[in-house]
């Protein structure tokens, strides 16, 4: 691609290089809310989990480089974003580990699958829509105890409304505007 974005990140002491594009959401640097989730992300020991909405995989990646025990589901409904996400696992060498998969949400992810743990940072282009399809799919898709956790920008309050009547709620951090929430299922 032509109009290539190299972005390079230190996290918790684990470099990340990512190649971005135009069309994509933050495309010249990791953007605030994604970074403050990967400061205070919660890892499951092992099992499957996914980042929704993966983009070009800042998320999904460097959880793979937090925990090698993990197999991870990028979703994303832009090909463009799973192409770079394609290239970013590979780059950082996590590629084996990745299933990608274009996906409203998690409308392809098939019935058997059950996830540890899923990741997002919402588009606020998609509103509360975005959320309360999450909501709906994910109560189903989640192990027993495991747990949604996401970056919002000034929607804590949507968040606790969609989500709190089947799950706990749990606000990790707030800064910026934005809040770190995690969201268990009991």
């Amino acid at each position: 691609m032509r109009d290539e974005y190299i972005i390079t990140d230190v996290i918790n002491g684990i470099p990340l290089t990512l190649i971005s594009s135009s069309g994509v959401f933050s495309k010249k640097e990791l953007d605030l809310g994604t970074k403050m989730l990967l400061e205070n992300v919660i890892i499951p020991e092992k099992g499957i989990i996914a980042d929704v909405g993966c983009g070009y995989g800042a998320i999904g990646i460097y959880i793979a480089l937090k925990n090698p025990n993990l197999k991870i589901y990028m979703i994303d409904i832009d090909h463009k974003a799973l192409k770079l996400a394609m290239k970013n696992a590979e780059i950082n060498g996590v590629r084996d580990r990745m299933i990608f998969l274009k996906s409203d949400i998690l409308d392809s992810i098939p019935n058997e699958v059950k996830f540890s743990a899923i990741y997002s940072n919402p588009p606020l282009s998609k509103g509360t829509n975005f959320l309360e399809k999450l909501e709906s799919q994910a109560y189903y898709k989640l192990t027993e105890g495991g747990f949604i956790q996401l970056v919002v920008y000034k929607g804590e309050n949507n968040v606790v409304k969609i989500f709190g009547k089947r799950f706990r709620i749990e606000t990790i951090k707030r800064k910026k505007g934005y809040s770190i929430i995690t969201i268990v299922k009991d």
